[in-house]
């Protein structure tokens, strides 16, 4: 009776016997991007459910896109919360009327036209470059949420800017930065 030593195989034979089966490449890079739709029209979502909420409490809107941005809060109760396929995010994702997105970094709302973007000057894309957002863009309006962290950040400024520690030109440079936010602001 042959032991159990004469059942192993030795040599490349022993690989053979477990091959893991590759997964499509395609697939799973498509999928990626399919999950990176559904989170930016979620977002999309919430900025614009938000924005509704808030101009329902009277909360105030103002720039040159204000208008753009109450058109497309006014659809966010059809959508809100019911974004979980793919298709469903390209449809929000793909309606140019619901563009709107939220830079906290930069105190603003992006209500989002490819013609009028001043971070789109050379480069066509459909997608605001929220790094690059222009105070005097006609794609900006600011909530009064954002007037406010505007006069707060315009403090924060000042602040700083009457430190002993701060050098002259610094200073004057604060002090001209919480000026500037502070006409965003009015």
């Amino acid at each position: 009776m042959p032991g159990p030593a004469s059942h192993r195989r030795s040599g490349p034979q022993a690989f053979r016997q477990f091959q893991y089966p590759t997964p499509p490449l395609a697939r799973g890079r498509d999928g990626i991007h399919q999950l990176l739709d559904i989170e930016t029209a979620r977002a999309t979502a919430d900025t614009l459910t938000t924005l509704h909420d808030d101009l329902a409490r009277g909360v105030g809107i103002s720039g040159p896109a204000a208008r753009r941005a109450i058109h497309a809060a006014a659809q966010a109760p059809t959508f809100a919360g019911s974004i979980r396929t793919h298709r469903q995010a390209r449809d929000i994702l793909g309606n140019p009327a619901l563009t709107v997105y939220d830079n906290p970094r930069s105190l603003l709302m992006c209500v989002y036209n490819r013609d009028r973007a001043l971070c789109h000057r050379l480069d066509a894309d459909d997608a605001p470059r929220l790094d690059r957002c222009r105070p005097s863009c006609a794609n900006i309006a600011r909530t009064d949420h954002h007037a406010t962290q505007l006069l707060q950040h315009a403090q924060a400024l000042e602040k700083q800017a009457v430190s002993e520690a701060v050098p002259d030109p610094l200073a004057d440079r604060l002090t001209r930065r919480a000026a500037r936010l502070r006409e965003f602001a009015d």
